[in-house]
C-alpha cells in the first residue's frame, strides 16, 4: 500500500478547510477534492462522469482536466484534481513547503475594494448649487359679512324611536 502525505491548502492567507484531505501523491503532485477546495477558487466546475473530465473556470479562463493524470475518483466519489495544474491555468501560482507539508495559492483577483473617504462637512465634494424657494404668501382670512346665516345642509340623524 502507497502511503500519502497530506498536505494544508492556504489560498491568499486563509486556510482552506476540507472534511477530505489534499495530499501528496508519490510522484510529487499535490491533489485536492474537487469539493470545497478547487470550488473555492473556481467560479464555475463542470464535471464529466463519463470520461472524468473536469472544466473548472475563472474570470474568463478555463482550465480542462481529464482522467487519469489529473483526475481521481476514489471509492467515495469524492474528486481530486491536481491542483497546481488548475491554478496555473487559471492564472494563479501555488508554491509547496515541503518541511510544513502546506500549499499556498495565490489568484489574482478584482481590484480591492477600497474605504470611502470619510465625509467632511467644511469640505464639501460638489459645490453649493442655488435652489429656488418661493416667498410664502399669505393665506386670506374670510371676512364676515352680515348677518350669520343657518347651516343649510341636511344633518343625518337616526331616530332613537323604532
Amino acid at each position: 500500500m502507497i502511503a500519502f502525505i497530506v498536505v494544508t491548502v492556504v489560498l491568499g492567507g486563509i486556510w482552506l478547510p476540507s472534511s477530505q484531505p489534499s495530499w501528496l501523491s508519490p510522484q510529487g503532485f499535490v491533489y485536492a477534492p474537487l469539493d470545497p477546495i478547487v470550488r473555492t477558487i473556481a467560479r464555475s466546475v463542470q464535471v464529466d462522469p463519463q470520461d472524468l473530465t473536469v472544466t473548472i473556470e475563472r474570470d474568463g479562463k478555463r482550465a480542462v482536466v481529464r482522467s487519469p493524470a489529473d483526475v481521481i475518483a476514489d471509492a467515495d466519489g469524492t474528486i481530486y484534481v491536481r491542483l497546481g495544474t488548475v491554478v496555473r491555468e487559471l492564472g494563479g501560482s501555488a508554491r509547496f513547503d515541503s518541511v510544513r507539508k502546506v500549499v499556498t495559492i495565490e489568484m489574482p483577483g478584482p481590484s480591492p475594494v477600497t474605504s470611502p473617504t470619510p465625509f467632511n462637512p467644511s469640505n464639501p465634494s460638489v459645490a453649493p448649487t442655488m435652489v429656488f424657494t418661493p416667498q410664502p404668501t399669505t393665506t386670506p382670512r374670510p371676512t364676515p359679512s352680515g348677518i350669520p346665516q343657518p347651516r343649510r345642509t341636511p344633518i343625518p340623524v337616526e331616530p332613537s324611536f323604532p
